[in-house]
């Protein structure tokens, strides 16, 4: 089999700025990917990469974005007022054309394809309500990215589901919130994984009725991460894990903490990297 090297981005919202930062370390230390696969946030971050280049310049690239993203207010912090319109009814489209012409302005337009991507291969990951089944923008390189990013990051109550031949499509975190079983399906023969899932961000005790959903989903995508992971093994493919336990308490919709979070994500992964250096 043919050596293939992944990058697996997992979803996070705002977390994603500590991706950033283990990209640059990982860059750094020489670790460039064959194949960048990304789940919501991480679907952006693998975009940006995939387009603008797997070296430090790339990601220069990437970093300018965050920093525009940072103080943009591209989330709407008004959740309860966005829940309530999608129990009337009444949905707001506003946050996914904002978002969608935000990236066209980047040259993400409709025309781009999976095929044009320059510096490596890309799968942008989310999910089908329908079927219960992760789906890879990617497979088919005719695919467009920006319908991809689109349906990746279509994370409620800010985006409804992209409805699609009969399919409702949604946040790829939904089934595999750290797509490490997508990037096997691509090919990857060796993973390193940087999960922005977090289980200290939950109260452990006296819990509201939102904390108890949240907790549930924490749990849900752990359970998600150790199938993933054990597939990876009975496959032969070694996954190397990078996560940012108890490092932010932002919530996922506020991007103003990006600086802080990019130099935490960078602090961690350098010292996993020597971790790693050490075993060999």
């Amino acid at each position: 089999m043919k050596k293939c090297t992944a990058f697996v981005l997992g979803g996070g919202g705002s977390r994603g700025a500590l991706q950033i930062g283990a990209l640059r370390a990982l860059l750094e230390a020489n670790m460039v990917p064959d194949l960048v696969v990304g789940t919501s946030i991480g679907a952006a971050n693998a975009t940006g990469l995939a387009l603008w280049g797997m070296d430090l310049d790339g990601l220069a690239a990437l970093e300018r974005v965050w920093e525009q993203v940072a103080s943009a207010e591209i989330l709407d912090s008004r959740i309860s007022q966005l829940i309530f319109r999608v129990m009337i009814g009444q949905p707001s489209d506003r946050t996914r054309k904002k978002v969608e012409n935000y990236f066209v302005s980047l040259g993400i337009t409709d025309r781009l394809t999976f095929d044009m991507t320059p510096y490596a291969r890309l799968a942008l990951i989310s999910a089908d309500l329908e079927t219960g089944q992760t789906v890879i923008y990617g497979q088919n390189q005719c695919d467009s990215i920006l319908e991809g990013l689109l349906a990746s990051i279509a994370v409620p109550p800010w985006f409804m589901p992209l409805q699609k031949d009969g399919r409702m499509i949604i946040d790829g975190g939904l089934m595999s919130n750290l797509p490490i079983e997508p990037a096997l399906r691509m090919g990857a023969t060796e993973i390193i994984a940087v999960d922005l899932n977090d289980t200290t961000l939950i109260p452990k005790e006296n819990l509201s009725l939102p904390e108890y959903f949240q907790k549930a989903l924490s749990a849900a995508i752990r359970r998600q991460i150790q199938l993933e992971t054990q597939i990876a093994e009975m496959q032969g493919v070694t996954v190397r894990r990078i996560d940012f336990q108890g490092i932010a308490k932002t919530p996922m919709w506020d991007f103003s903490d990006y600086r802080r979070l990019r130099q935490a994500g960078y602090e961690k992964t350098k010292m996993m990297i020597a971790e790693w250096n050490q075993e060999k």
